[in-house]
C-alpha cells in the first residue's frame, strides 16, 4: 500500500467533500458544496487539489473541458492514517498510552468500556 501523507484542515474540508460525492466531481462542483460563509476563490480551490493530487491523495479524469476529481483513498483508510499517527505523535506508539488517558480524564463511558471489552474479545 502506498504511503499517506498529512493533509491539512483546508485539504480535508475538500476531501470531505469528495467522499460525501462518492462519484468524481468538478471543481465547480466542491465550490458550490464548500459550506456556507466559506469563500475560498476557484484558484485556491484548484491550488488545494494539485496539492492533495501530488501527495496522492486524488487523481484527476479530463472530461471535456473539465477535471474530474476522484479519491485514491478511502476517508476510512485516511482516518486509520490519522489515528495511527496520532497515537504515535501524542502516545509515543503506545495504544495502550491512549486508551490509559481516556480513562483517566473520565471520557470513556461505562457503555464505552463494555463495547471496547467486547471488541478487544473478538
Amino acid at each position: 500500500m502506498k504511503k499517506i501523507q498529512q493533509i491539512s484542515d483546508a485539504e480535508k474540508q475538500i476531501m470531505e467533500i469528495i467522499w460525501e460525492a462518492s462519484r468524481p466531481v468538478t471543481t465547480s462542483e466542491i465550490i458550490q458544496r464548500l459550506p456556507e460563509g466559506n469563500t475560498w476563490k476557484q484558484n485556491t480551490v484548484i491550488t488545494f487539489l494539485a496539492r492533495l493530487m501530488e501527495k496522492g491523495i486524488i487523481k484527476a479524469i479530463r472530461v471535456g473541458k473539465a477535471n474530474h476529481y476522484e479519491p485514491c483513498i478511502t476517508e476510512q483508510e485516511y482516518r486509520n492514517f490519522e489515528t495511527r499517527q496520532f497515537i504515535k505523535d501524542v502516545h509515543k506508539g503506545s495504544v495502550l498510552g491512549l486508551i490509559s488517558t481516556l480513562c483517566d480524564s473520565g471520557d470513556l463511558t461505562r457503555e464505552d468500556i463494555e463495547k471496547l471489552m467486547k471488541r478487544l474479545e473478538e
